[in-house]
């Protein structure tokens, strides 16, 4: 199982920036440590990168109590992160899909930095994920797939209802179950 991090580079790439606008946003909260929207494990937050054992995205939702409202471009956000054991479905962490049963994998995402969307509407694994939340009928065709992974974080119109939503951006409860740890037997 390969990891990707995320560690201090020389370039300039937007990545002080980021590490700024994390820093300052939890400084202003009075907030060292941060808790993982899936298990609540606490998280020490870092000044260097990796800043956490995780990762932090960006969601046009509050997926939990502990997620903390920003305003980026002119939008509400709120800035969420998930702890490394969920996004990679270790020690019963997996959670999985309540309609199509497919397993959630984190474990292509960075660790310890920022995106700047919803990771869990970025990767829809059936219909039911992209159907409108005013009137349920899918706002895409199902073998339709939007250009960019920040895409499924925007508002758009439903074409049948015409409601402008974040029609991708589920509550995490309504799309996602863990999924119940297999018991161990015993060898005879």
């Amino acid at each position: 199982c390969g990891y990707s991090f995320q560690t201090e580079d020389e370039g300039n790439h937007g990545n002080d920036d980021t590490r700024c606008f994390i820093l300052s946003t939890l400084a202003s909260q009075g907030r060292s440590k941060v808790h993982c929207v899936l298990c609540e494990e606490r998280m020490p937050v870092f000044d260097r990168y990796p800043l956490v054992d995780g990762t932090f995205f960006l969601s046009p939702r509050q997926h939990a109590k502990g997620c903390i409202e920003v305003k980026v471009e002119g939008r509400t956000q709120f800035l969420t992160v998930v702890c490394m054991a969920c996004l990679e479905g270790v020690n019963g962490r997996a959670i999985i899909c309540r309609f199509c049963n497919q397993r959630w994998d984190g474990s292509s995402l960075v660790l310890g930095t920022m995106y700047s969307y919803d990771i869990f509407a970025a990767m829809p694994c059936c219909t039911e994920r992209i159907k409108c939340n005013a009137c349920y009928k899918p706002v895409l065709h199902p073998a339709q797939r939007l250009n960019f992974f920040s895409d499924y974080s925007h508002i758009v119109p439903c074409p049948h209802c015409h409601t402008f939503d974040t029609h991708f951006v589920k509550p995490l409860a309504f799309c996602y179950a863990r999924q119940p740890i297999r018991s161990l037997q015993m060898w005879p």
